[in-house]
């Protein structure tokens, strides 16, 4: 497995999400550093198609990648549309992830007028039809038909949930699936296709995963300390 920072080398961008993540603002602009020290871009799931602080948020810190969860119909796609501006955002995307999406997938990425990229969340497009796992036949169906839809219109089609070594070999088989697709993305980190697939490369975005934790908690605990310091002498005042 790759080591230290060469890890960073096998992706084209981190991410994280004030969506099912849960990120505070701090959290997101330390994330966001964290990624630009590396070289690398910085995605931000916003909280929905209306998150309109989310975009004012990301655009005051310098974030330029987006993309919005659970958008299910033309009208939801509207609404992000009107709320993103493409003359501050350069990866402007959709998560798609249920079976109604999927139903409308046509009218719901011809609503996206300023679309940069498709993302297919395997994890609740699966349990939206109570699917028997992400890397299934009826799943994988699924992310085709809404991949070849984002490919006929010259987006860029990323794919993540639950990804797993079993991903990694349904990709390594499935020779249509990997030509719709041009990203795989974990939980916190973005590479081509042709990288995934490669040995290691899962293993190193489980690594930097936990190196944003690691990350994540060092920030917490000062903040903590210095909390409960601040606590003590206030306390000897009493």
């Amino acid at each position: 497995m790759a080591k230290g920072k060469r890890i960073y080398d096998l992706f084209v961008s981190l991410k994280g999400e004030f969506e099912a993540e849960g990120l505070t603002r701090d959290e997101v602009a330390g994330e966001a550093l964290f990624a630009a020290r590396r070289g690398l871009d910085y995605l931000v799931k916003i909280g929905g198609c209306e998150a309109k602080s989310d975009l004012v948020f990301l655009q005051q810190v310098g974030i330029s990648s987006v993309v919005a969860p659970m958008i299910e119909s033309p009208f939801a796609m509207s609404k992000y549309m009107a709320m993103v501006d493409p003359k501050l955002f350069d990866h402007i995307g959709v998560t798609i992830e249920t079976a109604t999406a999927v139903s409308d997938i046509d009218r719901i990425i011809d609503a996206g007028v300023h679309l940069t990229d498709v993302t297919i969340g395997r994890s609740d497009l699966t349990a939206s039809f109570g699917g028997s796992g992400v890397d299934s036949a009826e799943t994988i169906r699924m992310v085709k038909t809404v991949a070849a839809a984002a490919k006929e219109r010259g987006l860029h089609v990323t794919m993540g949930g639950s990804v797993s070594a079993g991903t990694r070999d349904l990709l390594r088989k499935d020779a249509e699936l990997r030509s719709l697709l041009d990203h795989i993305e974990t939980r916190k980190a973005i590479m081509t296709v042709d990288r995934f697939i490669a040995d290691g490369t899962l293993e190193a975005a489980i690594e930097a995963e936990l190196d944003l934790l690691v990350h994540r908690g060092a920030v917490i605990d000062k903040r903590g300390g210095e909390a409960s310091s601040r606590a003590d002498k206030i306390r000897e005042r009493l």
